[in-house]
């Protein structure tokens, strides 16, 4: 069975109406005249449900589509936004491993700075969130463990007032 994308939905449905419109005027035609009048009402019925699923089918898939891309969209930029924050709390991760100091090495934790700081800067992170994470990781090279936890905090509340914002 081919999957119900909207067009096919739309399709099936302004099928269903006309043949619901096309019915229900042979059924009025049939009540007031006859059998002519019912077949003459069917037909005129179910033209102009035809005729106006026609007229209709072209807006509404416009619409479909920009309502496509529109939620493609908002999807990038909330999984932008997700891996600012996956990136800032593995930063802050190697500023304070739970292993000890010797748990992560300078290497990893210097590499671990540059992905965080790369990945704020993209142009497509929404703006609260860029400013949330460049706070945050201000905070982590400052190694201010008392703040820390508050800034990744904002940012993920950043984060997430972008999710429903979106």
């Amino acid at each position: 069975m081919a999957p119900l994308t909207p067009a096919r939905a739309l399709a099936l449905f302004t099928r269903g109406l006309v043949c619901l419109l096309t019915a229900s005027g042979a059924l009025i035609g049939a009540l007031f005249g006859g059998p002519a009048v019912a077949l003459a009402a069917g037909a005129g019925a179910g033209a102009a449900g035809v005729l106006g699923a026609l007229l209709l089918r072209r807006r509404a898939t416009a619409h479909f589509a920009a309502a496509q891309r529109q939620a493609g969209q908002r999807g990038y930029a909330e999984g932008i936004a997700h891996g600012v924050l996956v990136q800032v709390a593995a930063y802050e991760a190697a500023v304070f491993p739970r292993t000890g100091p010797l748990g992560v090495t300078p290497e990893e934790r210097s590499a671990r700075r540059t992905v965080a700081y790369r990945m704020a800067a993209l142009d497509e992170v929404p703006g609260p969130v860029r400013e949330a994470a460049a706070d945050a990781l201000a905070v982590l090279d400052a190694a201010d463990g008392d703040r820390s936890d508050e800034a990744l905090a904002r940012l993920a509340t950043a984060v997430r007032r972008e999710y429903i914002r979106l």
